[in-house]
């Protein structure tokens, strides 16, 4: 093998391409090796003007300087150039030339090209990356401060190191890393390192760092891996500020502290209305657990017999326009225990606008609505009580005077006159006007000492048995029948009891109708909560239409009997309203009536 063998075995073995420039005509050769860099056929034939048209308008100044240069030094000059290819491929050739001479005349510039684009382009991925990685470095949000594993000195950090820190380049760099933590902390952070590094492990862990001043900061301190550079061993360690994180999550867990213990109830839900967390009091209101309560509805929203739809509609709706609302209702736990709830839902929403919780806080009023209930009760008997003080008022004026105006008008007749005998008649009419008014200050004393019995003590007795002892003496003189129950007892006043019983048999003795046998049927029944004991007789009715008004009112009559008062009614029902019951009257003229004792025991 010659030498020109040799030599162009050792160009395709290292691809090597051969060109030349023929100074005294211009004319360009390549071998199939610089043809195939520049990806042009077999048959191309290059020349100075296509030649150039291959590199763009920087490169080419690049290359006619390099050809220039080789010309005047007269040695072998060495450069780089980007090309496009004839298949518009970016390529990277290495070019080595030189000219060539005889008798000091220029005749040729001989040069190889290598293609280094390959190269070129791991360099330029490894400056970019460089770059990024210098730019991340000294612009991270986070302190970063490079370690020597060996010594434990420091060898590099960022700017935000020395800004966190306090201290400047000269301070830090060089310095062993405990420079940065508290005396009590320094023992366990190096113990802590040491380990990390043996194990060559990432870590993450809260401590504290010592700055300049002297202060301590929060921070969250983390490191990758061990890295070699030279053979020696480094550590990156980063350490973020988490002063103001420290600041939320103790007022976070204070303000948990406090919704844990507070007496109001509260509980958060989803954006879908699910909860998520309730606190003690949410609980023991509802006699949850907090496994029953999470990922479920709130308890206010489940319906119930007496359920308020319409309140639990107003909620469901306010939830679904996330809308903020405050209601007032009636609830139960899971005992089936009923409460009164007053209930504020707010609305949470995100930097975005969107609504992603809400906080339902709740108060048990059950107390202030049994107080304001039992407020709005006294007011009503109040009123009732002035009402029928006012009619008590008017009854005793207007009965008095009336007993008054007779007795002054017969003492007037008796000073007028000298008949010794129609003295004597008139002392009489005068008699029986003292009676009369004598009988209605009982009556009306009898009225006011029922009025203030209404706290009186009440005591359980039993119905059939107290009615069967009452009813004994009338039974020659109405057919009297009942179906009380044995085991019914009424929790009342039993001497009222007896009196109202008392008045209700007398009158159906008293207003029985001459065109058939008397009867009263006497039974019971069980409606709303009231025990019913119904009096039926077949007697004369009343005409309630014309009576009704007046039907238990004081001195009423409504048949003419002579015996009649029309006092034993007014005393039945102020006798069962102050047991807090009522009375009530059916009734047809020529029929018979019944008379209806409500007892409330609620």
């Amino acid at each position: 093998m010659n030498k020109q063998e040799i030599y162009n075995q050792t160009e395709k073995t290292l691809n090597i391409g051969v060109w030349n420039i023929n100074l005294q005509d211009n004319t360009v050769s390549w071998d199939a090796i610089t043809k195939s860099f520049f990806e042009v056929s077999d048959e191309f034939v290059p020349d100075y003007k296509n030649t150039l048209a291959f590199f763009n308008r920087k490169n080419l100044i690049e290359f006619k300087i390099l050809i220039k240069k080789t010309i005047e030094n007269k040695i072998p000059i060495h450069g780089k150039f980007q090309i496009i290819t004839a298949k518009n491929n970016i390529k990277y050739l290495e070019c080595i030339c030189q000219v060539d001479r005889t008798n000091n005349h220029f005749n040729r510039v001989q040069g190889t090209f290598r293609d280094i684009t390959t190269e070129e382009e791991r360099i330029s991925e490894l400056e970019s990356a460089a770059e990024k990685y210098a730019s991340v470095f000294s612009s991270a949000n986070d302190a970063i401060v490079i370690i020597d594993t060996e010594t434990g000195n420091i060898t590099d950090c960022n700017s935000r190191t020395y800004e966190l820190t306090g201290y400047k380049d000269t301070e830090i760099i060089g310095v062993h890393n405990s420079l940065f933590f508290p005396e009590d902390k320094r023992e366990e952070i190096q113990f802590y390192l040491k380990e990390k590094i043996k194990q060559n492990t990432y870590f993450i862990k809260e401590t504290y760092l010592r700055n300049k001043n002297g202060s301590n900061i929060a921070v969250q301190a983390a490191s990758g891996k061990k890295f070699v550079i030279n053979n020696r061993t480094y550590l990156v360690c980063f350490f973020r500020n988490i002063t103001r994180k420290k600041e939320i999550e103790e007022n976070l867990n204070l303000l948990s502290l406090v919704a844990s213990e507070t007496t109001d109830t509260i509980i958060i839900t989803n954006a879908e209305g699910k909860a998520i967390w309730a606190n003690q009091a949410y609980m023991k209101l509802t006699q949850s657990t907090l496994e029953e309560i999470i990922g479920h509805e709130p308890n206010y929203l489940s319906i119930k017999p007496y359920t308020n739809l319409e309140t639990v509609n107003k909620i469901r709706e306010t939830i679904k326009n996330k809308e903020e609302i405050k209601v007032v209702f009636q609830n139960c736990n899971k005992l089936k225990e009923k409460y009164w709830l007053e209930l504020n839902i707010t609305p949470v929403f995100d930097s975005h606008g969107n609504c992603n919780k809400f906080i339902a806080i709740g108060r048990d009023v059950t107390a202030a609505k049994e107080k304001e209930s039992e407020l709005e009760n006294i007011l009503e008997v109040t009123s009732q009580q002035n009402n029928k003080l006012v009619n008590f008022a008017h009854i005793v004026s207007h009965n008095i005077r009336s007993h008054t105006s007779n007795l002054l008008m017969v003492l007037e007749v008796i000073e007028s006159t000298d008949d010794v005998l129609e003295k004597i008649a008139l002392i009489d009419m005068f008699k029986e006007a003292t009676e009369k008014l004598s009988d209605t200050i009982e009556n009306l004393n009898e009225m006011i000492t029922i009025k203030k019995n209404v706290h009186i003590i009440k005591t359980v007795i039993n119905v059939k048995t107290e009615l069967e002892k009452l009813i004994e003496p009338f039974k020659n003189k109405i057919a009297i029948s009942h179906t009380i129950p044995s085991d019914l007892t009424l929790n009342i006043i039993p001497a009222y009891l007896d009196n109202i019983i008392q008045n209700l048999l007398s009158n159906a003795v008293k207003y029985q109708s001459p065109e058939r046998e008397p009867q009263l049927k006497i039974s019971y029944e069980n409606k709303d909560g009231f025990h019913i004991i119904n009096f039926k007789d077949n007697g004369l009715g009343i005409d309630l239409k014309k009576n009704k008004q007046k039907l238990f009112g004081m001195y009423k009559t409504f048949h003419g009997n002579e015996d009649a008062k029309g006092i034993d009614l007014f005393i039945v029902k102020n006798q069962i309203e102050v047991m807090k019951g009522k009375i009530e009257v059916e009734s047809q003229k020529g029929i018979g009536s019944t008379f209806k004792l409500y007892f409330n025991e609620k």
